[in-house]
């Protein structure tokens, strides 16, 4: 039997997280219900988190949530689901989209998520992403993103893979 592919099932998980979520606005509300979900579960969620959006990570694919910033990130500017969706799409217009992780948006019970494919070697400080790209393709990125650093880069196919690019000016 074939497996089906990361999209299906990740948006398949997004609708059952979203009923879970749903309420949510702050990122201390997802946390809870993670927690909850966590103490039932065998298989439990690992997550990590930004300013305005929380990241479910499972084995091959991410669905990160929308929620309300607070302090001096309120005002929207760390960018959010849909934002990453329209960088996305400016990417594919330069033909520079295998630089980012894509994303799909998904409205669900009220809320904003998205879903991408999980990327390796996160988080991977031993490794320069400006060395992993060509000159057209850093000056695109520098162009185009403001938050470019190690926690929020991967690798893939011997790139830079970016999986947060939604702080934009």
């Amino acid at each position: 039997m074939a497996r089906t592919s990361y999209e299906i099932r990740a948006e398949k998980f997004a609708r059952q997280l979203s009923k879970m979520f749903e309420g949510c606005v702050y990122r201390i509300d997802f946390m809870r219900k993670i927690a909850e979900y966590n103490r039932t579960h065998v298989r439990k969620l690992r997550y990590d988190y930004g300013v305005s959006r929380i990241a479910i990570i499972r084995s091959d694919y991410v669905i990160k949530f929308d929620y309300q910033a607070v302090d001096r990130w309120a005002d929207g500017r760390a960018g959010n689901c849909m934002k990453e969706e329209e960088v996305y799409k400016k990417a594919v217009r330069d033909g520079m989209e295998y630089l980012l992780a894509k994303t799909k948006v998904l409205h669900l019970n009220g809320l904003t998520c998205s879903i991408m494919p999980k990327i390796n070697h996160v988080n991977d400080d031993r490794r320069n992403w400006r060395d992993y790209c060509t000159c057209d393709e850093f000056r695109w990125l520098v162009s185009n993103l403001c938050d470019l650093h190690w926690g929020n880069v991967g690798y893939r196919n011997r790139k830079v893979c970016v999986i947060d690019y939604a702080f934009v000016m």
